[in-house]
């Protein structure tokens, strides 16, 4: 199978950078090919300009997008590896996803209804907060977080949503509990992939 991690951390030597090599190392080790875009690594361009989308409509994309656009559609298994900011992705991640689950790529439109061009693709998600994950549940935060996430994009392209993993307190939780966390990691890459 081949896997694409959308990477939206800003630094590798971080506890999302030991995700993505704990969950990168056990795909691979499963056989699966893997294949990661580090959005901050590549120096990736957030903001969808007006030309570009305009050029977007008519199936026209710049030559980074286009290389974006060969990763995700030769990908089986989508997963975004993030930090949750201020209520969703760092601003890096939405603007990819602005721009690279693009008109004519992601979706189209029938009037107003979507058209998806993903299906067959599977999608997850492993992020982290600093808030307890107790409090976001009870609070409703991530359920909310994660029904829009599905509603909005997941099924508007055609994914199948295979789930989600989330960590929350890492950045006060103990060296043990983070451990046990990386530990999860295999175990999601290993029953969920």
């Amino acid at each position: 199978m081949n896997h694409l991690i959308i990477y939206m951390h800003p630094t590798l030597n971080s506890f999302n950078g030991a995700i993505l090599n704990a969950y990168s190392k056990t795909l691979k080790t499963l056989g699966h090919e893997v294949n990661i875009r580090n959005l901050y690594e590549q120096d990736f361009q957030p903001l969808l300009q007006i030309e570009e989308y305009k050029e977007s409509l008519k199936g026209k994309y710049s030559i980074d997008i286009k290389k974006e656009h060969q990763f995700l559609q030769e990908a089986d298994y989508i997963t975004l590896l993030f930090p949750y900011w201020w209520g969703g992705f760092p601003a890096i991640g939405k603007g990819y996803i602005d721009r690279v689950f693009s008109y004519g790529v992601a979706y189209e439109l029938e009037g107003e209804d979507p058209i998806p061009l993903l299906s067959g693709k599977k999608v997850a998600m492993i992020y982290t907060t600093g808030t307890p994950k107790e409090q976001l549940i009870s609070e409703k935060i991530e359920a909310n977080f994660l029904d829009l996430i599905d509603k909005t994009m997941f099924q508007f392209c055609g994914l199948e949503n295979k789930g989600s993993l989330h960590f929350g307190d890492v950045i006060q939780c103990s060296d043990d509990e983070r451990q046990k966390m990386l530990e999860q990691v295999e175990y999601f890459a290993k029953s969920n992939c």
